[in-house]
């Protein structure tokens, strides 16, 4: 049985894209999945998103998509996020904004007998809750009648089991935030489940950042692997 791999938070990071779907290419994947935010922090979010369209990636809506689709780019708790998506904004083609408007907020699969649910942030808030310390009684609060949870948005890799709950969060390939530079996914097999790290070329997307006229701060943590600020 081919594999399934799971990618989030690629924030316009196309060498990191790059570099992590060659990876992919080389563990017998059958299908990826995105679990969104593709736009945001980084400049090259057309390049990011033809890449998923042209490569039918199934892709889910994650909260800087949601605010560069449906709200003006306003991203209300930080002005570096508000900054650059309201410059994406502008930038954006008219088919990349159609594609981010249409993702939905979860999917669900079945993959070697168990089923799986998707959301970019957790079972409260698809979009836009950040998922730090899931615990057994968290899944049972929400009913959840599946055998795992994937979820992205806190750009942080793990997998974790509390019983009959199952959860893993596939890390960031644009913005790594665990001081390991390396861009994260998850590798889905048939009897394991894994966080791959890959190392990219984090030089071409910073150089690109100076063109486009961002600040240096945006894209000097990428080599550090730590969030903005740190």
């Amino acid at each position: 049985m081919k594999n399934i791999a799971v990618i989030s938070d690629i924030h316009g990071n196309f060498p990191a894209l790059e570099a992590v779907l060659d990876d992919i290419s080389q563990n017998n994947v059958a299908q990826i999945i995105c679990l969104g935010d593709l736009v945001g922090f980084y400049c090259m979010v057309n390049e990011v998103i033809d890449t998923i369209r042209a490569l039918e990636i199934k892709t889910i809506i994650g909260n800087h998509d949601y605010a560069l689709a449906f709200n003006n780019g306003v991203i209300a708790r930080s002005k570096t996020c508000t900054f650059t998506l309201q410059r994406q904004l502008e930038e954006i083609s008219s088919e990349n904004l159609f594609f981010l408007k249409n993702n939905q907020p979860n999917y669900n699969f079945e993959y070697a007998g168990k089923t799986y649910f998707c959301a970019h942030g957790g079972l409260n808030d698809a979009i836009d809750e950040y998922l730090h310390k899931p615990n057994y009684e968290y899944f049972e609060k929400a009913d959840f009648k599946y055998d795992f949870l994937l979820t992205g948005h806190t750009h942080l890799p793990k997998i974790l089991n509390f019983g009959n709950y199952n959860y893993a969060n596939s890390g960031s390939v644009g913005q790594p935030r665990d001081k390991n530079n390396k861009a994260s996914y998850l590798l889905i097999k048939e009897d394991e489940m894994l966080i791959k790290r890959v190392a990219y070329n984090i030089d071409k997307i910073v150089t690109q950042m100076k063109k486009s006229g961002y600040d240096d701060y945006i894209s000097e943590i990428l080599y550090r692997g730590v969030r903005i600020g740190e």
